[in-house]
């Protein structure tokens, strides 16, 4: 039986695209919080490096990460998925 979540050439431009989006929010809402990439960092609980691969859209990122991303920043993460998907409009 084939996975049904089969790496295509598609799926990983998609993944890849998500990636990229998930960076851009989390620096935008960064920006907007007025915080350095090391102050997110400490709040999220994660090194300053790993911080920049996600923002560079270059990590994948763990759910626990991304939800302690969201409380750093201090948003719902319906909202940070609800801005990246007002990036394709």
């Amino acid at each position: 039986m084939k996975s049904p979540l089969r790496k295509t050439k598609t799926f990983e431009r998609e993944f890849q695209n998500l990636q990229k989006k998930f960076g851009i929010v989390v620096r935008q809402l960064r920006k907007e919080r007025d915080l350095s990439r090391a102050e997110l960092a400490r709040l999220a609980k994660f090194s300053q490096t790993t911080l920049e691969h996600i923002e560079q859209g270059k990590a994948n990122p763990t759910l626990g990460r991304i939800e302690n991303l969201a409380a750093a920043l201090r948003h719902r993460l319906s909202y940070i998925f609800k801005l990246m998907q007002n990036l394709d409009e």
